[in-house]
């Protein structure tokens, strides 16, 4: 195992390294760019991620809790057997609509 604490390592670059199991306390990586990472069980919490950017990533039984996702864009994704609850959908459009609206259909019928 190797130990790094308070370290300046910018503009590094890792290739074909395995840090499975490592920890990440109190990190600075903005904008640090991750390509074809194996993330399995991958464990965020506490962070911040504006103007972060998610692309070509399968995301498969993944859990998202406690966020703040105001004003976040998503476009070509598959939400085939996903579920929303006990959410804030106030403003939440899809495709145009209101999810309030098309909730409030929903319930009508």
């Amino acid at each position: 195992m190797i130990r790094i604490h308070d370290a300046a390592i910018p503009n590094s670059e890792f290739e074909d390294v395995n840090l499975a199991g490592s920890r990440f306390i109190d990190v600075n990586l903005e904008g640090a760019t991750f390509h074809d990472i194996n993330f399995t069980g991958l464990k965020i919490s506490a962070a911040r991620a504006p103007d972060a950017r998610f692309e070509h990533i399968s995301m498969d039984r993944a859990s998202f809790a406690s966020m703040d996702m105001k004003a976040v864009r998503f476009s070509n994704v598959d939400f085939s057997g996903a579920e929303i609850s006990d959410c804030n959908v106030e403003g939440m459009r899809i495709n145009g609509h209101l999810v309030t609206d098309l909730l409030a259909l929903a319930e009508k019928a």
